[in-house]
């Protein structure tokens, strides 16, 4: 991962932390009130490929109705390329997860498992987008990921239904 100051303009925006770890804090908070658990470790660097990456994100159901599996049958073109997205965007979840934990927004259990922070958002970020942006879209699309997730069952077969290892 480049340095701070080397990152190009737009990478800096996409992929900053804070912005990253909101996203992050979403998908944490709408698994926690799905499975009543906190979210794996290792599902958390699913959720930046799938939310950043405009294509998948704009591909993905509307509901947790449709299941996951169920999905990529009807769109195998979401796997082109996800393992590499999800290898290359693993330094900025990361530094998304550090940022979220030094701000108070996310919180490690005793169990390695992570949850959210009730409240504390609102006081770090005074910030709303409208709904027609395309943040307000990925912080959206963070929250479904996190419900669609609990959903989806073990950690193990939701990464062998991407076609991906941790």
């Amino acid at each position: 991962m480049q340095s701070w100051e080397q990152r190009p303009f737009e990478y800096a925006n996409l992929l900053n932390p804070a912005f990253c770890s909101i996203l992050l804090r979403n998908a944490i908070k709408n698994y926690h009130a799905q499975k009543k658990q906190g979210m794996p470790y290792s599902l958390l660097f699913l959720v930046l490929p799938l939310v950043l990456h405009g294509s998948t994100r704009n591909a993905l159901p509307k509901t947790t109705v449709t299941k996951l599996h169920i999905w990529l049958q009807r769109q195998p073109e979401a796997r082109v390329g996800f393992g590499d997205r999800t290898s290359y965007l693993v330094p900025y979840t990361k530094e998304a997860l550090a940022f979220g934990m030094q701000t108070g927004i996310v919180n490690i259990c005793d169990d390695g498992k992570f949850t959210y922070v009730n409240g504390k958002l609102k006081r770090i970020l005074a910030v709303s987008w409208s709904e027609d942006t395309e943040p307000y879209s990925c912080c959206k699309k963070a929250e479904f990921v996190g419900r669609w997730l609990a959903q989806a069952g073990e950690v193990s077969t939701i990464y062998t239904m991407w076609g991906i290892c941790p």
